[in-house]
């Protein structure tokens, strides 16, 4: 085989051999992007916040025991926000009590409220 035509064939063989690596490592740094934000989002902080109850209606679940037991209520919080809970129909909310719900704050900037 001549000289220029082995060369030529092995940076062929050198250049498939990049491409795969290229995708392996492509594919290994989504995982680990992936990982890293699952963990970022588990991390949480909680707070109380004060707020008073808008409205009160029931809550469309696909579970037919929640459905029952949960309604859906809508709370403006004291620093102008709104908020939306489920909370169980034994907690007997009304529109215009005075609530104080738990804002939770995840490492990806997400919130979400829950009844307190």
């Amino acid at each position: 085989m001549r000289e220029d035509l082995r060369r030529q064939l092995e940076r062929e063989v050198r250049l498939q051999w990049l491409k795969r690596a290229g995708g392996v490592a492509a594919v290994l740094a989504g995982l680990v992007a992936a990982f890293w934000f699952e963990g970022l989002d588990a991390s949480v902080t909680t707070r109380k916040v004060p707020g008073t109850v808008t409205a009160v209606g029931p809550y469309n679940g696909k579970s037919s025991l929640t459905v029952e037991q949960g309604l859906t209520v809508d709370v403006r919080l004291d620093d102008g926000r709104a908020a939306q809970v489920l909370v169980a129909k034994s907690t007997a909310p009304h529109v215009g009590d005075a609530v104080e719900i738990a804002e939770h704050r995840h490492g990806t900037g997400r919130t979400d409220f829950t009844w307190r």
